[in-house]
């Protein structure tokens, strides 16, 4: 009888290990073990640098972004609100944990990832900004910066050029240096002569047969005239053709240009460049539209650029004719006298040809190369400014938390002082890397500007100017 209830009771004792043991391999003791290693595993996150590389990479404070975040350059009021509300919240964090046996390390590792500012995000807009010379363009709308100056040289392989001149009565009018016809012919012959191996030439006259009255108009307006065909210069020949008209009748210029583009569209490959040049001193006389004649030869001609000079003309002339050459993509120039006739033809209309197209252009836009620089500099000194004012706001909101911390007596004075010292290097790191990032930038944007200058020097340097 007294053997049955101690079995039983052993029983029960091995029931009641058992549930114990279910307990240790299922229970609570494994939950805890847990949440100890989460928790060791976020302290672990919870670090910091002293290198600027590393330092750009780090996340902001979790304070920071809470309560800063982009008031982070506003003015001093709204920020020091922000910041007063930041340190507040991260004291009554501290005051929450158990930071009795903190030593400098863990107390530093605290203040700066809960506090710290996006450096990245202050140092990148210096590192993305753009280094671009847009004021200074080709005239095909290209940035001096992205051309080579094997580009810039590079002459076409074919270059054809239809010379126009008004032959009307009033070009029979003197000015200084002498008859303005006179003075016509001979500065496109001072020109033809100068032109490249690979330019072909041809010569058109308008308004040369009839008169000026108007029962010769339809005469005169009929009267247009290639007296040089396209092809290479051959001076026998060309003075021949400038001998064959004079001054005479009406102005049919809308027409002129109407022939030229389609004697250049039959004789011109898709690849060549090519040129009206105009000299004219007066109005379309003839009924017709020169403007629209000048846009339909734009349009019609691969790579057209028309280039006018009003010689000697009223308001009237100088308006439409500079219209005209707009509408042909090229350039208007007015003249009085012989001199300033001879420059215009010689050289401008020379220097808007093959290699040396850019040159005269370069030279009265190579000022922009400065202003330029001088725009970005300027620029880069307000990123600059940013990058200052984030860092400075940073450490003197982590020097408020420490001052906090030691007023309240949660840390002593020797601790104070050590993370002091770490946060202050932390500053001087980030501003030091900060400096990097934008002196390279400068360097780029005068390296740029130094290579521009070479490039267009480079292209300028046999110009007479």
């Amino acid at each position: 009888m007294l053997k049955k209830p101690w079995l039983i009771l052993l029983l029960v004792c091995v029931a009641l290990l058992g549930c114990q043991q279910d307990e240790t391999k299922s229970g609570q003791p494994k939950e805890n073990t847990g949440t100890s290693k989460t928790q060791k595993t976020t302290e672990e996150k919870e670090t910091y640098s002293l290198i600027g590389e590393e330092i750009e990479k780090e996340p902001a404070g979790h304070l920071f972004e809470k309560y800063i975040g982009k008031k982070e350059f506003a003015d001093q009021e709204e920020y020091e609100k922000a910041e007063e509300e930041a340190v507040a919240e991260y004291l009554e964090e501290i005051k929450n944990k158990d930071t009795k046996d903190w030593d400098a390390k863990q107390w530093a590792t605290s203040i700066i990832t809960s506090l710290r500012t996006d450096v990245g995000n202050v140092i990148q807009p210096v590192r993305d900004m753009e280094v671009k010379y847009h004021e200074l363009k080709l005239p095909d709308g290209r940035l001096v910066q992205d051309v080579s100056e094997e580009e810039l040289n590079e002459q076409p392989d074919e270059v054809n050029i239809a010379v126009l001149i008004d032959a009307s009565g009033s070009m029979k009018a003197e000015v200084p240096g002498g008859i303005k016809m006179a003075l016509a012919k001979s500065s496109i012959e001072q020109f033809s002569e100068s032109l490249p191996e690979n330019v072909n030439i041809s010569l058109s006259v308008f308004g040369h047969k009839g008169t000026g009255s108007d029962q010769d108009k339809k005469l005169s307006c009929e009267s247009i005239e290639t007296v040089y065909p396209l092809k290479a210069y051959d001076q026998k020949a060309f003075s021949a053709a400038l001998d064959q008209f004079d001054a005479s009748g009406w102005t049919p210029l809308a027409s002129a240009i109407q022939k030229a583009e389609k004697e250049l569209k039959e004789t011109s490959s898709e690849e060549a460049k090519t040129f009206i040049y105009v000299v004219s001193d007066g109005i379309e006389t003839c009924d017709g539209d020169p403007v629209q004649a000048a846009k339909a030869a734009k349009h019609s001609l691969t790579d057209l650029q028309m280039n006018i000079i009003g010689f000697d003309v009223d308001d009237e002339a100088d308006r439409q004719l500079k219209e005209v050459a707009n509408a042909g993509g090229g350039k208007y120039t007015s003249v009085n006298n012989k001199q300033e006739l001879d420059e215009e033809v010689t050289k401008s209309w020379k220097e808007s040809m093959g290699k040396t197209g850019w040159r005269y252009w370069f030279s009265q836009n190579s000022h922009s190369t400065n202003v330029s620089s001088v725009r970005m500099a300027s620029e880069l000194r307000g990123l600059q400014g940013d990058y200052l004012t984030s860092l400075n706001r940073e450490h003197d909101r982590m020097k408020t938390a420490l001052n906090e911390l030691s007023d309240e007596d949660i840390m002593d004075l020797d601790t104070k002082l050590a993370i002091s010292d770490a946060i202050d290097e932390r500053t001087k790191t980030v501003k030091e890397y900060a400096d990097s990032v934008r002196q390279e930038k400068h360097r780029e944007i005068f390296d740029t500007a130094d290579s521009i200058k070479e490039k267009m020097d480079h292209v300028t340097k046999d110009l007479d100017l």
